[in-house]
């Protein structure tokens, strides 16, 4: 379907013959020759319809942006845990655990699910590569307190190319009282810190240990 668009060019202020005194004609001539009043007439034709687009078109490029990374990758349905106790240097000045000392438990829990996993996070970033969070929200639910045991239950929800996501929570031992949540977000990077798509030995140990867990909880 062609589109048609007509307009009429104005003369501009600065051409305009009565202020020019030297050779009216002259003015008169460049006028009807450069910017005359009849209406141009522009004719074009859209070479696919807008409403052809579609976003797979964009899903399956190879060279598309990491905003398009979706997640894909199907997670874990349990949570693995372990327990730890809070020291005394873990404290502030009010005598509960500071805040930022959770982010240091789910580093641990992460890296502790990781090596449950069979894929050793020390042994990838010798080679100049690394797992690295790129985003991390806590949700803080109550205070833990110099002495006092906990658990930390963590899982990996999901991944997608370059992208692993883990859920966290912590439980103040023994009445099982909630003290924290958290999400984060783990990108892959490669020697110059480029996102790079996640190993395939991490994703195989990965598909692997859920299955095994799958199974063993299916026995219960």
């Amino acid at each position: 379907m062609a589109l048609t668009f007509k307009f009429t060019l104005p003369l501009p202020p600065h051409l305009n013959t009565s202020s020019t005194r030297a050779n009216p004609s002259s003015s008169f001539n460049l006028k009807r020759s450069f910017f005359s009043t009849k209406p141009l007439i522009l004719t074009c034709a859209p070479s696919r319809p807008a409403a052809s687009l579609r976003l797979d078109s964009f899903r399956s490029s190879t060279s598309a942006p990491p905003i398009l990374d979706l997640k894909a990758g199907n997670g874990m349905n349990w949570y693995h845990e372990i327990e730890m106790e809070v020291r005394d240097y873990e404290l502030d000045q009010y005598g509960v655990v500071n805040n930022a000392v959770y982010s240091k438990y789910c580093q641990h829990g992460r890296v502790e699910l990781s090596q449950e996993i069979g894929f050793d996070c020390d042994e990838y970033a010798r080679n100049g590569e690394a797992l690295a969070t790129s985003n991390l929200s806590i949700k803080f639910l109550g205070p833990l307190r110099s002495g006092d045991k906990f658990v930390v239950k963590m899982r990996i929800s999901g991944t997608s190319a370059v992208r692993a996501y883990f859920e966290h929570l912590i439980f103040k031992l023994p009445n099982n009282e909630p003290i924290m949540e958290a999400k984060a977000t783990a990108v892959c990077l490669d020697k110059k810190y480029r996102p790079k798509r996640l190993p395939t030995e991490f994703i195989t140990k990965l598909n692997r240990f859920i299955r095994r867990g799958e199974s063993n909880e299916s026995d219960y």
